[in-house]
């Protein structure tokens, strides 16, 4: 595997705790990037210091994972009709005058310790399971409503798309909700709203997450450290505020896709979709998982094929993280004009280990050059295990 470069999501306390593993993950199973968890919030782990240590004594990249937005105004949604684990985050909103304390944060954080490199994690907007956000983000904040209307996309035109839409959805059939679906989300909105306010919005949902990512770069760069980004799955990106094509191209050294959580960014999204469209179209719930699937450029894959599964699945079947994550690397290739850029992130535990060499395998037949793994039993174990004790118990994800 040494014409891959490989690196692993860990949290400070695991190396601190093992740092003989830490040791052997290098010098055994060929890790190339130690990925430190360094905070979601304004603060940092009390023992990042220690961990920085440990691995300064290794023959390895040093990046820190740092979180964007989180720390912020609290969510008052407990009662929702469907599962979304953002729901109740505290996620700030992007271009608050939280970007300005963030990026102090991370800049402290490059001058006390200088890494290697430093990655922002969730610099987005919520995730689309979380219909709110995607509809009605902000409702709350004045702040938020009046930029939106400085833009020229005044909530009120918003909710009239969305009114026209659910109007449209409500008279389609089986057939044509399915075609109306097959290219994804957005011309799925825009087409049956008849109205661009939906491309408008996400437009500027993009240069919000463009805007807040260049405040994030400039704090990191001015330390003279690599800056980059995670990224949700090309299958909702643009949905969440990230734009790999134009923002992220622009802004960051290496993107690193998260193509990792069957659960929240997959089965989650999928589930409160379908709900949603069954309660419009009174299609059946087949009909409904399969347009929800189109909605997310996840047609014709493998999943549960009923809402109430879908709602409480964590990984699921091998065929079903298989068939989900090949379709979501191949969404990933229009992005490699950059190979050595783009660092898809895939499960390093809990997935079978074979369809897990598989989806390297096709990576890197795409040219892909670097795979993060949160977990590190696919580095470790295997058909014939590299490192032959067991994994700590420490969290190395």
């Amino acid at each position: 595997m040494r014409d891959l470069k490989l690196g692993i999501y860990c949290h400070p306390d695991a190396v601190v705790s093992t740092p003989d593993f830490a040791k052997r993950l290098v010098e055994e199973a060929g890790v190339d990037y130690f990925i430190v968890r360094s905070g979601y919030d304004f603060t940092w782990p009390d023992s990042l210091e220690k961990a920085v240590q440990i691995v300064r004594d290794l023959p390895v990249h040093l990046q820190f994972m740092t979180g964007a937005f989180w720390g912020g105004r609290p969510q008052v949604k407990v009662d929702l009709p469907y599962r979304s684990n953002e729901s109740m985050s505290p996620i700030d909103l992007p271009g608050s005058s939280s970007d300005a304390e963030f990026a102090a944060k991370y800049a402290k954080l490059c001058k006390t310790f200088k890494p290697d490199s430093f990655m922002v994690t969730h610099g987005r907007y919520r995730h689309p399971a979380y219909l709110d956000s995607v509809f009605d983000e902000g409702a709350d904040v004045p702040e938020y409503q009046a930029r939106m209307t400085a833009a020229g996309i005044p909530r009120a035109e918003v909710q009239a798309a969305r009114a026209s839409w659910e109007k449209a959805m409500g008279a389609l059939k089986k057939e044509d909700l399915l075609q109306a679906t097959e290219k994804g989300m957005i011309e799925f909105l825009c087409n049956l709203s008849q109205s661009d306010a939906f491309q408008r919005l996400i437009a500027f949902r993009c240069d919000t997450v463009h805007n807040s990512i260049m405040t994030f770069r400039n704090a990191v760069k001015e330390c003279g450290v690599s800056f980059g980004a995670n990224g949700y799955s090309p299958t909702a990106a643009l949905i969440c505020g990230q734009d790999y094509e134009k923002s992220y191209a622009e802004t960051v050294d290496f993107l690193q896709p998260l193509l990792c959580y069957m659960e929240w960014h997959r089965y989650m999204p999928i589930a409160s979709w379908a709900r949603y469209i069954k309660e419009f179209t009174k299609v059946d719930e087949p009909t409904a998982i399969e347009a929800a699937k189109n909605v997310f450029y996840l047609g014709g894959t493998v999943c549960p094929d009923s809402i109430e599964e879908l709602d409480t699945c964590v990984e699921g079947t091998n065929e079903s993280v298989y068939s989900i994550t090949s379709r979501e690397i191949q969404l990933c290739a229009p992005y490699l004009s950059k190979p050595y850029m783009l660092q898809p992130v895939l499960r390093g535990k809990q997935w079978d280990w074979a369809v897990t060499d598989r989806l390297v395998e096709e990576a890197k037949a795409l040219g892909i050059q670097t795979i993060i793994f949160g977990g590190c039993e696919y580095l470790t174990k295997g058909p014939s295990p590299v490192i032959q004790s067991a994994s700590p118990t420490a969290s190395w994800s």
